[in-house]
């Protein structure tokens, strides 16, 4: 997965990850003494925050966006910037048609 990806937990097998569930974060650079299997989970903030491997990403993330960042341990790259939080989507006021109300009816009054 490439660094700068976004990705959401979808799901949590553990009671701990269950209040992530919904959460964005990004893919963080990966680190020479880890090596490529641990991804690095960085949060809202733009912090390191926790790491996971390939398997679980797979089973328990969605990938919202995937970056095209080539440099995988980030060398003479800028720090990863804070995700934007996803604004949220107003709901609408539902439109009241007239051609949805029945039409009225004529009452003769003598």
């Amino acid at each position: 997965m490439p660094p700068g990806s976004v990705v959401r937990v979808k799901a949590s097998p553990y009671r701990s990850w269950r209040k992530n569930v919904g959460r964005r974060f990004r893919i963080g650079y990966y680190s020479q003494a880890d090596g490529l299997d641990c991804i690095w989970l960085v949060n809202e903030e733009g912090e390191y925050e926790q790491a996971i491997d390939h398997e679980f990403l797979r089973k328990f993330f969605e990938v919202e966006i995937r970056s095209k960042e080539r440099s995988l341990y980030g060398k003479n790259r800028p720090q990863l910037a804070a995700l934007k939080q996803k604004t949220p989507i107003a709901r609408a006021t539902p439109v009241v048609l007239l051609r949805d109300f029945p039409r009225p009816q004529v009452v003769n009054v003598l």
